[in-house]
């Protein structure tokens, strides 16, 4: 990733709006980002972590505290950045939360954070975004981190080292490291199959299992503990269905012959029961003649009077009809004398009713009269409801009235309240560029303050220091004189005792090394304590090793008296420049900062209400004016309603005298009107009804009359026609032999009993022909036969079924039995064949997962193996470049030490120190020896990601201040380190603020901080 373009809005101290053209710099790849302490270098880098990823590059501001203090309501805050992802050009934009201007009416709104991400490929002009990717926060944050394969956390430690944040991908721990290097080398593929062997190796493990428990099961359904036993069950199984199939055979042979005698014997008692049932129906029909005989007489009977049913039923017909009409003809004559009644009493009615007309004429005239005076009821209605509604109106524009002089009333109060106020702020406010100016020199005073205590307490430590490296210089020169003295000692004493020494060394028969004599009469036999070479040795190399640590002591002792005088160099430079940092405490410099600050935030906050007062004044005078302008309306208005309140109620009192004294209202009026109309209307409808009642009975009476006369000739006719039926009557009696009328009834049936008698008639004859010859066929069937015992045959039977029916059973048990154990035995070798196969795979499997997540010698996963490799690579190019910086003291190793694998380990890092051949931990670096290792290791990251083409373009690398701890020969060493980049085409920025930079770097962005806020100007 490489920036091309940043533009900043109202973004952290930088007033209005910044560009960086990074571009511009790109040819000399090394710039400069200088500027005085607080001026918004390190803004720069916070501006690209927040168009990245929405967050700041130090982690310690977020996004909406980011907003320009210079900024005003009607300018957002806003970050653009273009930058270059290999080939593919790229614009990023974003805003932070913030307050801004509404687009209409007045006052602020809170604004949401907003973010853009566009693809400028294929833009030709600066000002086209190009095509949009993605948009809002979260989707643009994961589409940067896609891109960039970075996160902001890792984006941090290895394409920005942040202020006070450079060391930390150095000092980082084993699993912290990992996480930075599993995103740059991609090694999520080796995690993911150390997971999948993991995943197969439980998913082997649990066939084994899922196998070895069918088979327990298997066994355990069929109740045995193994596959020998299961064997030796079938072969019982076996053995006890071949017997119970010959038992079963046997007894159904048996069977067979006792079903043949049950047969015979069922057979003979067939024909028995046969006869016997003949003989019982015979004798029950001879019994039953009798009754046949007089069925048969009852038949002959009804048929007669079956031919004489006609006459007889013409008959009854023909006197029903006489019965009926003269009593119709009765019935008709009594109606008309009803009829004549009625016409009689309604006549009497109409003659009373016509007395009462006098009195319907008077009320007709009522009415009319209560009609005439309806209009002046309405008129005097309608005054009487406008009357009504202006005294209303009245009462309404009254309270109006008396509202609005409260109102008024209060404003003015009020408006009189603020005016004082105003007067008060604005004499606050005249003094504001006075404390403004007093702010500034309190805050500068205060910061050098800070300054000189934490100068004044540097130059302590120098002194301690110092004092220290004196102390330890002569301890190391008394250790040095001491082993000086003891070599001193053993060489005399070795000197002295040379001649025992060569004594010592004779022996007989071989020659001396002085004289060569073979013989040595008279050795010297002194016995002393000669040291040895090896003795002498070690003396001497304690002296080296002493004289060494001398002449370092001395070199500490020379460094800490140089650094003490610059520390104290430092601190009368800020003494004599701010005499008053000896006069005042540091308690009474930072009271006296919050006692300006205080005072001016006073006077600002005076200014803005003073201008909010005065706005709400006039607004105030404006309402006033307009409740003034609002109550003489009122006042007019409500003289205009009296006026005609007073008009219509003298026409009320006008059609009030028109009207009669008992009728006030309407009600009145239509309580009179409704009364006389409901009498009126009843008499008319009382002679209505009598004269209709009238009419009704006179064509009643002359109906009824009429009809008495023809039922009276109905009667007479229907007479004579029933007296000729009886004489024919009497003639049928006779030609069918019935002596009455009497003989005749009890001799007469209806169709259905005739019916049902000649079947019965019918049927019994049939029944004795069908009985006599079972009979006779019977006889014949059980000539010669003997009383036979079916019930015997029959028990046998079912003793034989019964026990075939066990042994069936049985069988058939057994046969389920030796099927279920066949199927048993064929599933148990499957599963033993399947489980052989995946005890084979487990074991595979289960090595290769153990051995990919650590279980083995290295206690190393898959993964941390492959980030370990690459971690050695990274470490191969930051040596080349540690190794210059330090002039070949350091060295960076990865730790080899073997941990718990759960810890993390195999990625932690050491330091080798060619001045003692030492490894220790890197947290053990100073200041500046930590910042070229944490420089030198970042250049290596960048070096091997984009060696391995990992799709990762870590070709920008910016450094947040650390150079400030570097002595001038570590300075000029880091800085050719930082020079030879040149030539890889990675873009390297350097932010500080020490002054020695900016000779060393002809490519610069320099910050300037003024009251009005910072701005940039840059120079290539």
């Amino acid at each position: 990733m490489t920036p091309k373009r940043l533009k900043l809005n109202e973004f952290g101290p930088y007033t209005g709006s910044q560009t960086v053209d990074f571009g511009a710099l790109q040819s000399q790849q090394l710039f400069l980002v200088h500027g005085d302490t607080g001026s918004g270098k390190s803004t720069l880098l916070d501006a690209i972590c927040f168009a990245l990823y929405g967050e700041t590059s130090g982690a310690e501001r977020d996004g909406d505290e980011l907003r320009s203090d210079f900024s005003t309501p009607e300018d957002p805050t806003e970050v653009t950045l273009d930058f270059r992802l290999g080939e593919e050009l790229y614009r990023v934009r974003r805003r932070p939360q913030q307050e801004l201007a509404k687009k209409r009416g007045e006052g602020t709104t809170q604004k949401s954070e907003q973010a853009d991400l566009f693809d400028r490929s294929d833009a030709e002009e600066l000002g086209e975004d190009g095509q949009p990717v993605a948009s809002g926060k979260r989707d643009v944050d994961n589409a940067v981190e896609d891109l960039l394969g970075l996160g902001h956390e890792q984006f941090r430690q290895v394409v920005v080292l942040p202020q006070g944040k450079f060391r930390k991908f150095l000092s980082a721990g084993s699993s912290e490291r990992e996480e930075i290097l599993k995103v740059l080398f991609e090694t999520g593929r080796f995690e993911r199959l150390q997971e999948t062997l993991k995943e197969m190796e439980k998913e082997a493990e649990e066939g084994v299992r899922e196998l070895r428990q069918r088979k327990e099961d298997e066994l355990a359904r069929q109740e045995v503990e193994g596959v020998k036993e299961l064997k030796e069950k079938r072969k019982e199984k076996k053995s006890d269905l071949k017997e119970a199939t010959g038992e079963k055979d046997q007894l159904a042979g048996r069977l067979e012959s006792v079903r043949e005698d049950l047969r015979q014997a069922e057979s003979a008692q067939e024909a028995l029961d046969e006869l016997e049932a003949a003989r019982i129906a015979v004798q029950e029909l001879r019994e039953r003649r009798g009754a046949h005989e007089t069925r048969k007489d009852l038949l002959e009977a009804a048929q007669r009077a079956a031919e004489a049913a006609p006459v007889k039923d013409d008959l009854e017909t023909r006197r029903k009809e006489k019965q009926s009409a003269e009593e119709e003809a009765a019935s008709a004559e009594e109606a008309f004398e009803d009829a004549q009644e009625a016409f009689e009493a309604a006549r009497g009615e109409l003659e009373s009713e016509k007395q009462r007309d006098g009195k319907r004429e008077t009320l007709r005239k009522q009415k009319t009269r209560l009609e005439n005076l309806e209009e002046e009821i309405g008129t005097l209605e309608e005054v009487e409801e406008k009357l009504a509604g202006h005294r209303e109106k009245k009462e309404e524009l009254a309270e109006k009235l008396s509202e609005a002089e409260n109102e008024k009333s209060e404003l003015q109060g009020a408006l009189d309240e603020k005016q004082e106020t105003l007067e008060e702020k604005k004499e606050i406010t005249g003094k504001e560029d006075l404390r403004q100016k007093e702010f500034e020199e309190a805050e500068t005073l205060r910061q050098k303050a800070e300054e000189l205590e934490s100068k004044q307490a540097a130059a302590e430590k120098a002194e301690e220091t110092l004092q220290e490296a004196k102390r330890e210089r002569e301890r190391r020169k008394e250790a040095s004189e001491a082993a000086a003295d003891e070599l001193q000692t053993l060489q005399e004493r070795r000197r002295e005792a040379y001649a025992s020494v060569l004594a010592s060394g004779l022996t007989e028969g071989k020659p001396c090394p002085v004289c060569g004599s073979e013989e040595h009469p008279a050795p010297v036999d002194e016995d002393r304590d000669v040291p040895g070479e090896e003795e002498i040795k070690q003396a001497q190399e304690e002296k080296e090793e002493a004289s060494e640590a001398l002449d370092e002591s001395k070199l500490d002792v020379s460094e800490a008296k140089s650094t003490l005088t610059q520390k104290q160099a430092e601190v009368r430079s800020l003494q004599e420049n701010h005499p008053a940092l000896s006069e005042k405490t540091q308690e009474e410099l930072e009271a006296h900062f919050e006692e300006a600050k205080e005072a001016l935030s006073e006077s600002q906050d005076a200014a803005e209400e003073a201008e909010a007062l005065e706005e709400s004044i006039q607004e105030q005078k404006e309402d006033i004016s307009e409740l003034e302008e609002e109550i003489g309306g009122l006042e007019g208005k409500i003289d205009e309603t009296q006026t005609e309140i007073d008009r219509l109620g003298s026409k009320a009192e006008t059609i009030r005298d028109r009207l009669p004294e008992e009728m006030d209202s309407r009600e009145d009026f239509e309580e009179a009107l409704e009364e006389t109309t409901s009498d009126l209307e009843a008499l008319e409808e009382t002679l209505e009804e009598a004269e209709s009642a009238v009419r009704k009975a006179r064509e009643e009476r002359a109906e009824k009359k009429q009809s008495a006369t023809g039922k009276k000739q109905a009667a007479q006719q229907a007479a004579g026609r029933h007296a000729e039926a009886k004489e024919r009557f009497q003639e049928a009696l006779r030609e069918n032999g019935f002596e009455d009328e009497a003989a005749f009834e009890e001799a007469r049936r209806d169709k259905s009993e005739r019916e049902s008698l000649k079947e019965e008639v019918e049927g019994f004859e049939e029944k004795w022909a069908a009985a006599t010859d079972r009979k006779s066929r019977a006889e014949e069937a059980a000539e010669g036969l003997e009383e036979p015992d079916p019930e015997e045959a029959n028990r046998k039977v079912s003793s034989l079924e019964e026990k075939i029916d066990e042994v069936k059973e049985k069988e058939t048990k057994l046969g389920v039995a030796m099927e279920e154990i066949k199927k048993a035995l064929g599933e148990i070798e499957e599963i033993e064949g399947d489980l052989e196969e995946a005890d084979e795979r487990y074991s595979q499997v289960g090595f290769l997962s153990e051995l990919a997540r650590g279980d083995n010698e290295s206690r190393m996963s898959l993964q941390r193996f492959v980030l370990a490799t690459r971690l050695e690579e990274v470490l191969q190019v930051a040596n080349e470049h540690i190794a210059h910086m330090t002039q070949d003291r350091y060295q960076l190793l990865r730790s080899e030490d073997v941990g718990d694998r759960r810890s993390g380990s195999g990625l932690d890092l050491l330091v080798h120190d060619a001045y003692t051949g030492d490894q220790r931990p890197v947290s053990t670096l100073s200041g500046g020896e930590g910042f070229m290792a944490a420089l030198s290791l970042a250049l290596g990251l960048s070096d091997v990601v984009q060696s391995l083409s990992g799709g990762r373009y870590l070709d920008t690398i910016f450094i947040d201040e650390g150079f400030g701890s570097l002595d001038p020969g570590a300075l000029d060493r880091a800085m050719e380190a930082l020079t030879d980049l040149k030539g890889s085409g990675r873009l390297v920025g350097i932010i500080s603020h020490v002054s020695e930079l900016k000779q060393r770097v002809s490519s610069r962005l320099e910050v300037e901080q003024t009251q009005e806020g910072s701005s940039i100007s840059m120079t290539a």
